[in-house]
């Protein structure tokens, strides 16, 4: 039995995920993962990038487990009992690390040709997410009161998982476009300008800026490789890596620029800055080992803290945190909770991939596209949206991945 089947089965409730808030992405790369044990099990040493990344992920274990202020039981509830939990942090990205390279192993393992109908199946869930997603972002106002009634604060639990959902969608989004646009039939150009046009539209309507940003990001890095035929993936995945490994010095000086300029950043975005602010003194505290994993959570500074702030903001804002619960900027969380240590592994990781990857040159058009625009899309996320501890938005960036992996193993030739 081939593995494409499962990951066929596996994207197929893609988009049920996404309208659910996108939680259950981790529980599904788990689903995904576990058969390519028996399936198509991954064998012989593992790249030379996969090394620093599993280093990276042992030092997350070893800050929360030694000096972390938020340090959890390991599981908690039953699975008897339908509340089962795994609560600690590091265990929880443990398991995301060791799910994803079993994925994305055992989808490299599939036989090329071999994956033609499961690639159909795959990007028809995909087009069927985007299709909820234009429902909901046109109906919104009278889905949020039909599934979370009149109450405006329970209808925010609604809003948060349509913009979930929305940066679910833009992280596979590329790997449409690139399928479409390698089509050699003229009709599939306008086709996909209209699906990257409607699709940030859609972002508008339901107000996801990190998802919109990241369709500019995935157009540059899209551009990088079509312009760089030699040394685009090289590039792309080294300045990625630069910025990871000096992120506090960066941001930090654009925000001394922009103070300097008394520049003043839309609503979300500059109460971001001012976190970074925050984010980046702590990391000055600690900078080589870190604070320990989910330590941002413990820093209680509200505005009152910061009158020269708070007097830019209405009074209501006076007992908010300044970092609401993590940076919102993992380059900077990465620093701030493990330190120099775990920025420089995970940067040094991601130029090994980049070294790795065949010059674009010698792949295809969709691949190359689509390996460019998810990482493109995902930088986005990762600057503006998650936690770094998010196991369900890297399970939806390992599940992309896979994807990009089941196109590859498609013939064009069935086109």
């Amino acid at each position: 039995m081939s593995y494409a089947p499962v990951l066929a089965a596996a994207f197929v409730l893609w988009p049920i995920m996404g309208l659910l808030g996108g939680q259950g992405y981790a529980p599904l790369l788990g689903l995904a993962a576990l058969p390519a044990l028996a399936l198509a099990r991954p064998k012989g040493p593992p790249a030379l990038y996969v090394v620093p990344a599993v280093l990276f992920v042992i030092w997350v274990v070893v800050g929360e487990v030694l000096w972390s202020p938020v340090s959890n039981e390991l599981v908690s509830g039953s699975l008897l009992e339908g509340n089962f939990a795994v609560k600690a942090t590091s265990l929880r990205t443990f398991l995301t690390a060791a799910f994803a390279m079993l994925a994305v192993g055992g989808a490299l393992r599939i036989a090329d040709g071999s994956a033609q109908v499961s690639t159909r199946v795959m990007l028809g869930a995909f087009a069927v997410q985007g299709l909820i997603l234009a429902a909901t972002s046109i109906f919104s106002g009278p889905l949020l009161e039909a599934v979370y009634g009149p109450d405006p604060t329970e209808q925010m639990s609604g809003v948060q998982n349509m913009g979930r959902n929305a940066n679910a969608f833009a992280l596979i989004l590329p790997i449409l476009i690139a399928y479409l646009s390698a089509r050699p039939q003229f009709f599939w150009k306008p086709v996909v300008a209209l699906l990257v046009v409607a699709s940030l539209l859609f972002f508008t309507r339901i107000d996801t800026q990190s998802a919109m940003i990241g369709l500019v990001f995935m157009m540059a890095a899209m551009g990088l490789v079509q312009a760089l035929p030699k040394f685009g993936f090289r590039i792309l995945f080294t300045c990625i890596g630069a910025y990871i490994a000096s992120a506090p010095m960066l941001i930090g000086t654009v925000l001394k620029l922009l103070e300097a300029y008394n520049v003043h950043l839309p609503g979300s975005f500059q109460s971001r800055a001012w976190a970074w602010h925050v984010v980046i003194e702590k990391i000055a505290e600690r900078p080589f080992a870190g604070h320990g994993i989910a330590a941002s959570k413990t820093w209680r500074e509200t505005y009152a803290d910061h009158p020269e702030w708070l007097a830019r903001l209405p009074d209501t804002w006076t007992n908010y945190a300044v970092v609401p619960g993590h940076p919102h900027n993992m380059p900077l969380q990465i620093w701030a909770e493990t330190g120099m240590i775990g920025a420089v592994l995970v940067g040094f990781s991601l130029v090994l991939l980049g070294f790795r990857l065949p010059d674009p040159a010698k792949m295809r058009e969709d691949v190359r596209f689509a390996i460019a625009g998810v990482t493109g899309v995902a930088f986005s996320l990762f600057n503006f949206a998650y936690s770094m501890w998010n196991e369900a938005f890297w399970s939806s960036v390992a599940l992309a991945v896979v994807a990009i992996i089941l196109l590859a193993k498609r013939r064009r030739e069935s086109l």
